[in-house]
């Protein structure tokens, strides 16, 4: 469980947060283990945990939809991002703050992973019994979403310019 902690204090949604929160989710996460190429979490599918990425990477990918010739759709599987252990990574944190959990991506094992699953109950439980706890969790949480947003903004503002200079051409 040592080893769980110290993996949680480098992850930013924990960051500021006390070690003695930090060791009550340990004890109620489960680790996870997952063999290269298998599917972690489905887009789509219900989902109410948080993972975080202990060692291994994986690929998160989204659906496509394709138009063909003779209005023929066809969905592929569009690689968004690749996680790795060393930057300390997770996903699965929209969970924390959707009502619906329905999984955004499909996170897929690049290469043999062990994961630490924290369920969304786990957080919620420790929101409603320490605010200080629930406090700092949103505000990290809030403040890695607003870095993805704004990576978000910019790769659409690079697409749609490459986009508007084929057309042009």
């Amino acid at each position: 469980m040592k080893q769980h902690v110290t993996a949680l204090e480098q992850v930013a949604l924990f960051k500021g947060i006390p070690r003695s929160y930090l060791e009550t989710i340990a004890r109620s996460a489960h680790l996870k283990a997952f063999t290269q190429g298998e599917t972690i979490i489905r887009e789509g599918e219900r989902g109410k945990s948080l993972y975080i990425l202990l060692k291994g990477e994986v690929t998160v990918t989204k659906k496509m939809t394709l138009l063909g010739d003779e209005q023929e759709v066809s969905q592929v599987d569009k690689a968004l991002i690749r996680l790795k252990d060393s930057d300390h990574a997770f996903f699965g944190e929209m969970a924390m703050c959707d009502r619906e959990d329905v999984r955004s991506a499909t996170v897929t094992a690049r290469t043999d992973c062990t994961l630490l699953e924290i369920p969304a109950d786990v957080i919620e439980k420790m929101v409603g019994e320490h605010a200080d706890f629930g406090s700092r969790f949103y505000c990290n949480l809030a403040t890695v979403l607003a870095e993805r947003l704004r990576k978000a903004n910019r790769d659409i503002l690079k697409l749609t310019t490459a986009l508007t200079l084929a057309l042009e051409s």
